[in-house]
């Protein structure tokens, strides 16, 4: 059986998992609260969120992420999500949706998650996501010429166009 990937956490890592545990003992409600977020970034602030449960409420990363960049600090390094289980609060391996959010994000980022068998690891974003979607905006910006055809284009009148030909 190959080894599932994954690396031991750090002192930096363990004190993520705390402020996300923080987060959720202050805030847990049981029918709106039940999941905590913290995200650490590159100037060594962390932020965390609550996820808002409601028909299409965000997940605590998304939250978490969000207070991040309203703060102007978008260097996101790292990212954990705990639950409340009975009196315990457990790492959760973040959603398919939050991996993805984090990898358009910050591909460069590690993201604290949790097997089956209960190992808790750190993982690169990339290893939570294999064969990742990259997304459109990504790959508008690598495909050659793109910003010279962009340039070039303009309106009837000659203006540039406000919309970017495909």
């Amino acid at each position: 059986m190959a080894s599932r990937p994954g690396r031991p956490l750090t002192a930096r890592d363990r004190a993520l998992v705390r402020r996300a545990r923080e987060a959720l003992r202050s805030g847990y409600r049981p029918d709106r609260h039940g999941v905590a977020a913290a995200v650490r970034t590159a100037s060594g602030t962390v932020y965390v969120g609550l996820n808002v449960d409601g028909i299409h409420g965000p997940c605590a990363e998304h939250v978490a992420i969000g207070a991040a960049a309203t703060a102007g600090d978008t260097r996101l390094r790292s990212m954990v999500a705990v639950a409340k289980r009975g009196a315990s609060y457990p790492v959760l391996s973040p959603c398919g949706n939050c991996r993805q959010l984090l990898l358009d994000y910050a591909p460069d980022a590690t993201v604290i998650a949790r097997y089956p068998n209960g190992r808790v690891v750190r993982l690169s974003v990339q290893e939570s996501l294999p064969a990742a979607f990259r997304s459109f905006r990504a790959a508008r910006r690598t495909r050659p010429g793109a910003r010279r055809r962009a340039r070039r284009a303009k309106t009837p009148s000659g203006r540039p166009s406000p919309v970017r030909p495909r």
